[in-house]
């Protein structure tokens, strides 16, 4: 009998550091101890999900004390740590990223290295599918990599954590550029897949004390969870994580893809759950994003009434300060400046919801057509 993915589920009250560090020594404790993985002087990157320059509140990042907790753990075997990511877009000014997010305040209190993605060049890599990526030379040079991805919902993957957060290691302009090669939410979940199995981490530890649902990855709302999973398996962890917001079987694209490349194990009957029962996790009333309905529809119907079925960014004037920011990201540049707020041509429109995720003032919505509301009700 095959071996299963193990998946470490334990309780996490709040952010308080004492807490997240006990929590976070049961988890290392479920994998066999962080010596397994780091040896000293081991050059060890910490890769949290750092998506936009918002506050730990916010639930958009990876919140710091769970950053600062695993700092600690790397620096007592002997490791060098150091925390690095690139955030959405082409989103300027690192420091103000580094500050907002809780980052410049690990760094200053452990002495671990901040890196910005965006510097010291490319590697060119191939994946087994074919294609070429240039990934990111500051992500790719370490012993270990452990990953902290933020649990959240995705109005284009509907789900991000574990396999998602490793599209970080693209620097910033060339991720939408990637958007516009692979429009279709499938399209792009073979991109992601390809891209976490060019840098696959050793550890993943996901911060689910806070997610988020609604209309993630930046628009949606805070909503507790209280518990991190851990896991060898990146694959296995988004899994039992998706099982636990509340999404059907095999309906994550990126774990059914990277499941089907022997990336790791994507049905429950392949995964071992330690620690909390997943059933338990089951009550919370997660709102998952508000364009889901249009995944479950058969695609000949899609096909048949997409005059009538549709769903599409928009912008809130109240909430638009006319920052531009979605002018710069859009991949397929469809979005013009405009007076007093920006404007779309949805003729060229991919919805890959870039603008969405990146605005920084959630002004930006889905709009729907009459239909959709109805059926999405």
């Amino acid at each position: 009998m095959p071996k299963k993915s193990k998946v470490f589920i334990t309780r996490c009250k709040d952010y308080h550091l004492d807490n997240v560090r006990e929590t976070l020594r049961l988890s290392l404790q479920h994998l066999g101890g962080l010596q397994r993985f780091v040896k000293k002087n081991d050059r060890v990157l910490i890769k949290p999900n750092l998506l936009s320059s918002r506050e730990p509140e916010k639930a958009v990042t990876t919140h710091p004390s769970l950053v600062f907790a695993v700092v600690e753990e790397v620096k007592k075997i002997g490791g060098i740590p150091f925390i690095g990511d690139s955030p959405g877009g082409t989103e300027k000014g690192i420091e103000r990223l580094w500050r907002n997010t809780g980052m410049a305040d690990v760094s200053e209190k452990t002495g671990a290295e901040l890196l910005s993605f965006e510097k010291a060049g490319v590697y060119k890599k191939e994946a087994l599918s074919g294609k070429t990526y240039f990934i990111s030379r500051q992500a790719i040079d370490f012993n270990v990599i452990i990953n902290l991805p933020k649990l959240k919902t995705h109005t284009l993957t509907l789900f991000t954590c574990a396999v998602k957060n490793m599209f970080g290691v693209i620097p910033g302009f060339r991720k939408g550029e990637y958007h516009k090669e692979a429009p279709k939410p499938k399209d792009f979940a073979e991109v992601i897949v390809d891209i976490f199995s060019l840098v696959k981490p050793q550890i993943t530890i996901a911060d689910a004390i806070v997610c988020m649902a609604g209309d993630g990855p930046s628009s949606g709302e805070p909503q507790y969870l209280g518990v991190i999973l851990a896991s060898e398996d990146p694959v296995a962890l988004d899994a039992v994580a998706a099982k636990i917001m509340g999404f059907k079987d095999n309906e994550i694209d990126t774990t059914n893809i990277a499941k089907e490349r022997g990336l790791g194990a994507g049905e429950l009957s392949e995964i071992e759950i330690i620690g909390e029962n997943l059933p338990d996790l089951f009550g919370f009333d997660i709102k998952l994003p508000s364009n889901r309905f249009l995944r479950l529809i058969p695609k000949f119907l899609v096909k048949l009434l997409a005059p009538y079925i549709w769903v599409r960014p928009a912008i809130l004037d109240g909430n638009c300060t006319n920052c531009n920011i979605c002018v710069e990201n859009c991949p397929v540049k469809t979005i013009h400046p405009g007076d007093p707020i920006p404007v779309y041509d949805y003729s060229n429109c991919i919805n890959c919801m870039c603008c969405h995720e990146l605005c920084p003032h959630r002004a930006i919505y889905l709009e729907k057509s009459w239909l959709s509301k109805m059926i999405g009700r």
